[in-house]
């Protein structure tokens, strides 16, 4: 429990430049010269002032308790940051606050949230504890600095649209755009526009129209405060905000910044499945002749090296991966990080028409492996940002 105040590198001064959790990010430092308020009132002392203040983290899913998966249900899971990184996300040191009952996803979820809502509040003020360390009471702080889950359960909790939505980031203004002349509804976000009608403005990745806490907010009440329904849904597909969330009550997240995506839903569960689907020509209806899609006795043979790779690979690396060709459907976030990282890489070399398919994956490959690192310095997070920036562009070319 002492790591975040004592344990932690930058708590010891020793960090040398270097980011190894999230005591380094920008916001959890911003928040250590803030004042606490609560209810709009500014109490006497600041966030983790006091060694002992704990920091929180919340997340929720949807899970499927039964094969099928068609019922879910929705844990709300809090995480200890106090706790050193090798031990807070074990089993037993998550707090489960509730559970939401399925089958389906909550319609307001901000009712079931609404007595932990009550019960950090009460924490920011602080309750009497006893320190068994020091053997004396003492104020008990504790805060929430991040809430994570993927896109549909933070679309839930920040009551905001979502991926398919006209407006569909929680982080930025950015607008999707619809197939011309298809009536399908779904909105993609490419990042040029010189093929749709009306032409609209390309999108620039490395200066994108980032949404602050104070205009997400002033959006949402003007959303919420509408005089009619039918206004508050044009200026909800407007600005892809449904209303004032409940976590805005907690004055220390900084809405939508404290919600980033989860890198294993973006990278394992989207990224490389779906460009597993471009190279067996599988993806939605593209034509199958696209040159980056390899011939089905190629794939096939893909994924016969897959399956031949357990004899080769450690068994502490995970377990192993199913033929990628013709069992899919039985890959987890677990199997795509392991043939992405050590089997691709091996069994997609000279297997393109074109080298610059292989090449493109290879630079995703290599960008993923520093994301992994237990520590970034500063050059190495600018080197993934404009890598992501490059890979998206090529991409698209």
């Amino acid at each position: 429990m002492q790591y975040r105040a004592e344990g932690h590198p930058q708590a010891k001064q020793e960090s040398g430049g270097q980011r190894t959790d999230i005591f380094d990010g920008t916001h959890y430092c911003s928040l250590l010269k803030r004042p606490v308020t609560v209810n709009g009132h500014r109490l006497g002392h600041k966030y983790f002032e006091d060694p002992r203040d704990i920091a929180l983290g919340f997340g929720t899913d949807g899970v499927g308790p039964f094969r099928k998966r068609k019922a879910t249900c929705w844990p709300l899971l809090v995480y200890n940051y106090n706790l050193p990184p090798t031990e807070r996300f074990h089993d037993d040191n998550a707090i489960c606050l509730g559970e939401v009952p399925g089958p389906h996803k909550p319609k307001d979820m901000d009712s079931f949230l609404y007595p932990a809502a009550q019960e950090l509040l009460r924490l920011a003020v602080g309750v009497e504890a006893w320190d068994t360390v020091r053997k004396e009471k003492f104020v008990l702080r504790a805060f929430f600095i991040t809430v994570f889950g993927d896109i549909p359960a933070l679309s839930m909790l920040l009551r905001v649209k979502g991926h398919n939505a006209r407006s569909p980031c929680r982080l930025c203004t950015i607008q999707g755009v619809r197939i011309p002349r298809s009536s399908l509804t779904t909105h993609y976000v490419p990042l040029s526009r010189k093929n749709i009608s009306p032409k609209q403005p390309d999108i620039d990745p490395a200066h994108l129209p980032l949404r602050t806490h104070e205009t997400f907010m002033a959006q949402a009440n003007e959303v919420q405060s509408a005089e009619s329904s039918a206004e508050s849904d044009r200026l909800a597909t407007k600005y892809g905000i449904n209303g004032v969330p409940l976590l805005s009550v907690l004055d220390l997240l900084s809405l939508p910044l404290s919600t980033g995506y989860k890198f294993m839903h973006l990278v394992f569960e989207n990224l490389l499945p779906n460009l597993a689907l471009f190279w067996s020509g599988n993806f939605k209806t593209l034509n199958q002749d696209q040159p980056f899609v390899l011939d089905r006795h190629v794939w096939e043979a893909v994924g016969v090296s897959t399956v031949a790779s357990k004899s080769t690979m450690p068994s502490c690396y995970g377990a192993a991966v199913p033929n990628i060709a013709t069992d899919r459907s039985s890959f987890s976030a677990e199997a795509w990080s392991q043939w992405g990282l050590f089997i691709g890489p091996v069994v997609l070399n000279h297997r393109f028409q074109h080298v610059k398919y292989y090449n493109h994956f290879c630079d995703l490959v290599r960008l993923i492996n520093l994301c992994l690192q237990y520590q970034l310095s500063d050059d190495e997070l600018s080197e993934i940002r404009t890598g992501f920036i490059e890979w998206v562009k090529k991409y698209e070319r």
